[in-house]
């Protein structure tokens, strides 16, 4: 039987490469705060008696159930695994004030505001919706977010500097056009209306310019609008797209590192490496490697166990640090052996166009994977066994 703190680490397990265990309680508190969210839009329906029937009731209190239940063992996960210069409480309060604590507070206090008195109706919807932020835990959604605004926080004030510039500028200029003609312009604060809505492109049509100037000047608001929009939203794609790649890049550099093949690299063969590999996880039974197939990639074994059968004789067991899937890619020949996970695996995936590069860029790792592959060949003679134990 586990411990009560070892069985709350597996229970609570957030890494991509979570047990199954870890992931049907992720997948459970998911679907509980989807659930009591829609049960929280549904009642804002006058005419739908879901939303308060019995059944809605039941539904919103298994989930608040859920989801107290959930900071209750996050807290003392929390506490668990404080730093030892750090005390149960201050280990408590840490995790509380961190954003995900306070999201985790947020998505539980109805039941306990309920357990005291009523909650009024607007509070209710307004905590009910909330507990949709309890999802950001299990998305870097916003994390991610968070960190492409902060590094690309001057491009973006710049951004914001012109918008800011042009709303003004051309608010200005339909005040001094048609102030005289127009009653919807009759201030500059009138016009910022018009000019938000045209140069969003929304154009709502309640406040219109009715001279030539003023027409004109719509016209060259509405094209500024296009080009205004499209600035914010090209760099917040570009630090989405390096944001991700940078993630990418770290995430398969700690593997990479894991990994006791790689240990004699430096960091610049590392990073190189890196470049040219990516992650994939394998579940239980997954067929990695099928005899008779072309070979297009090789693995190497994060963690895990993976099982190799080449017919007719025992098959091969590979675990942490091991690689398979070699031969075919030195020999351009098809696979002879099909490998498949005994159990839920971490790989680091070389395609064979990323081979020959890879080889390249480290000669000493090349030598042994060929005086491998070699050693393999000739321990299976004749049978063409793809994978075998890596070496010593």
């Amino acid at each position: 039987m586990p411990s009560f703190p070892k069985a709350i680490a597996t229970l609570l397990d957030d890494g991509p490469f979570a047990g199954k265990t870890a992931v049907g309680y992720r997948l459970s508190v998911a679907v509980m705060v989807l659930v009591a969210t829609a049960v929280e839009v549904l009642r804002t329906v006058p005419d739908l008696e879901f939303g308060r029937g019995p059944w809605a009731a039941l539904l919103e209190l298994a989930a608040q159930l859920l989801l107290v239940v959930d900071l209750l063992l996050r807290a003392c996960h929390a506490v668990q695994t404080r730093d030892p210069d750090r005390g149960p409480g201050e280990a408590l309060r840490g995790y509380l004030a961190s954003p995900y604590g306070l999201i985790d507070l947020l998505a539980a206090l109805p039941y306990f505001i309920t357990l005291v008195s009523p909650v009024p109706g607007d509070l209710d919807v307004v905590l009910g919706v909330a507990r949709f932020l309890k999802l950001a835990r299990y998305s870097p959604a916003l994390e991610t977010l968070w960190s492409v605004v902060r590094r690309e926080g001057r491009p973006l004030q710049s951004a914001a500097f012109i918008m800011a510039l042009l709303l003004l500028g051309t608010s200005t200029a339909l005040y001094l056009a048609e102030r005289h003609v127009n009653p919807h312009f009759i201030s500059i604060p009138h016009t910022m209306w018009w000019s938000v809505a045209t140069l969003t492109t929304v154009g709502y049509g309640d406040a219109v310019p009715v001279t030539a100037v003023g027409k004109l000047l719509g016209g060259l608001v509405a094209l500024l609008g296009i080009a205004m929009f499209a600035l914010p939203a090209s760099i917040l794609a570009t630090g989405f797209a390096e944001e991700m790649r940078r993630r990418d890049f770290l995430t398969i550099w700690h593997m990479v590192a894991k990994v006791p093949f790689f240990a004699g690299l430096d960091a610049q063969e590392i990073a190189a490496i890196t470049t040219l590999l990516r992650t994939y996880a394998a579940a239980p039974g997954e067929v990695l490697i099928r005899a008779g197939d072309i070979g297009d990639r090789m693995y190497f074994i994060v963690g895990g166990l993976v099982s190799a059968d080449f017919g007719g004789a025992e098959p091969a067991l590979l675990g942490d640090g091991d690689f398979f899937g070699e031969i075919a890619l030195l020999n351009d020949s098809r696979r002879t052996a099909t490998v498949r996970a005994r159990s839920r695996c971490q790989l680091l995936v070389l395609d064979a166009k990323d081979f020959s590069r890879f080889l390249a860029g480290s000669p000493h790792v090349a030598v042994i994977i060929a005086e491998t592959a070699r050693r393999r060949l000739s321990q299976q003679v004749g049978a063409g066994l793809e994978t075998a134990a890596p070496p010593a």
